[in-house]
């Protein structure tokens, strides 16, 4: 058989060309349908994951306003935050106004040792040191390792004893300073000897560092202290300068002696800032609802998922929501969204939020605001029920997965039906290679005999005019 590129050699007619031009006739209008189709499939996956997103990113404020710490916030001032600063945890703390006065704040002890020469070369004695920092005691021994300076210290740094311990330089020798790791009388720290010189009170050998209360060869430099403090008259003292258990909820933290006034209140701006994020969110939705499925009267188009079940099946799911009545309100002075001033425009299907109203339900009756969105008793409300219904269309089985995985397979059958038209188009080129070889060869064989017989014809004419003469 003769190759494609002597097509045409015999006859000049058939030609590599007319083969190519064939073949792209015969695949142009399955391959257009293909295209369509897998564009189509295509365009609808990215529609399907731009509306899961939107599904996702409404998730986030529902979580929120599902529970009822969401529907709760509180602010926290302090009038003199140089005193006192605050903080809150809402989900506890109740209002309230609070009178502080710090008369003394806590703070670590620290100890110093006698004077030094040196850090690594002067012996500071052996046996056992035992440090009880808030009741818990740790041993430590001193011996030919570590009876310097530098090396005690680093020995007690690395037994997590509640202290650390410092070398300071005062210029005329070197002394070991003990620091306690927290504030508080409770723990202060006391130093007990087992000196290896049998004497374990003197001010020589390991005896030299004791400080057990009888015994004390250290020097208090800070004495440890509480924090004392009266909060609305009554008396408090704690260890640390952060104060979280006298009131519930509310963390004091004192900086200095004085007076401040600390209030705990409502902030109805919080809670409704929530509620927008979840507005915002809705609408967000809606555009990519409308995007996706709308029709546009001007173009005459609708969008790629017009008509789709889902994306209807989802609108109706998200209003029944929007306007159900949770169990157990039908009497409450608040039933419904709308009576919070959160409204459906009925042309866009956005949702309108008037945050004034809103704060004044919730400042009147904050319970019914609280019991409309948040789950009681069991009982799911609106922010909950709206959750569940994204739920189910975001699940591995839900809708969206399932019209996306259907999608897909659509877009893998598409690549066979490519395969196979690849196949068939190969098939097809080597049928019309292998007819236009046959007639190419025939016609020129035709050309050869056609030849012949004028060459005869030429070669008898000059024999006849011959004979005439």
């Amino acid at each position: 058989m003769a190759g494609i590129s002597s097509l045409g050699a015999g006859s000049g007619i058939f030609s590599a060309d007319l083969v190519d031009q064939l073949v792209s006739a015969e695949r142009q209008p399955v391959e257009l349908r293909l295209n369509r189709r897998e564009s189509e499939a295509q365009t609808k996956i990215s529609a399907f994951g731009a509306l899961k997103g939107a599904l996702e990113a409404l998730q986030k404020p529902l979580e929120t306003l599902s529970t009822s710490d969401g529907l709760k916030a509180l602010t926290a001032n302090s009038s003199n935050d140089s005193v006192a600063t605050v903080n809150v945890d809402p989900s506890v703390a109740s209002r309230g106004s609070y009178s502080v006065n710090v008369t003394q704040l806590a703070q670590a002890q620290s100890l110093a040792s006698g004077t030094f020469a040196d850090t690594d070369t002067t012996t500071v004695g052996t046996g056992t040191l035992t440090f009880t920092v808030n009741g818990v005691s740790t041993d430590i021994t001193v011996d030919g390792s570590n009876n310097t300076l530098q090396g005690l210290a680093d020995s007690i740094n690395d037994s997590n004893a509640g202290l650390s311990a410092g070398i300071v330089d005062t210029g005329s020798g070197f002394r070991l300073v003990l620091s306690s790791d927290e504030s508080g009388l409770d723990n202060a720290i006391q130093v007990s000897v087992a000196d290896s010189d049998g004497n374990n009170t003197d001010a020589s050998g390991l005896s030299q560092f004791a400080f057990d209360g009888t015994t004390s060869n250290l020097t208090e430099t800070v004495a440890a202290k509480d924090a004392l403090l009266e909060v609305n008259g009554i008396s408090v003292s704690r260890s640390s300068n952060t104060i979280e258990d006298v009131v519930q909820g509310v963390t004091f933290d004192v900086k200095s002696v004085g007076t401040s006034t600390v209030k705990v209140e409502r902030d109805p701006d919080e809670v409704a800032g929530r509620v927008q994020e979840f507005v915002d969110k809705y609408n967000a939705l809606q555009d990519i609802i409308d995007k996706a499925s709308g029709y546009n009267a001007d173009t005459g188009v609708g969008g790629i998922l017009s008509g789709d079940s889902t994306i209807r099946n989802i609108e109706r799911d998200l209003r029944s929501a929007l306007t159900t009545v949770p169990a157990g309100m039908e009497n409450s002075t608040v039933r419904t969204l709308a009576d919070l001033g959160i409204k459906t425009e009925p042309s866009t299907g956005k949702l309108e939020f008037d945050a004034e109203v809103f704060k004044e339900k919730l400042e009147a009756d904050p319970e019914a605001v609280t019991a409309l969105f948040s789950e009681q008793n069991g009982v799911d409300g609106i922010a909950g029920k709206i959750e569940a219904t994204i739920e189910n269309y975001l699940a591995s089985d839900g809708a969206i997965s399932g019209r996306t995985k259907g999608l897909n397979n659509a877009l893998d059958q598409i690549q066979e039906q490519r395969d196979r038209l690849d196949l068939r188009m190969e098939t097809y080129r080597e049928r019309l290679v292998a007819q236009f070889s046959a007639a190419d060869s025939l016609i020129a064989q035709l050309n050869s005999t056609g030849n012949y017989v004028s060459q005869q014809l030429a070669a008898i004419a000059p024999q006849q005019s011959s004979g005439k003469q």
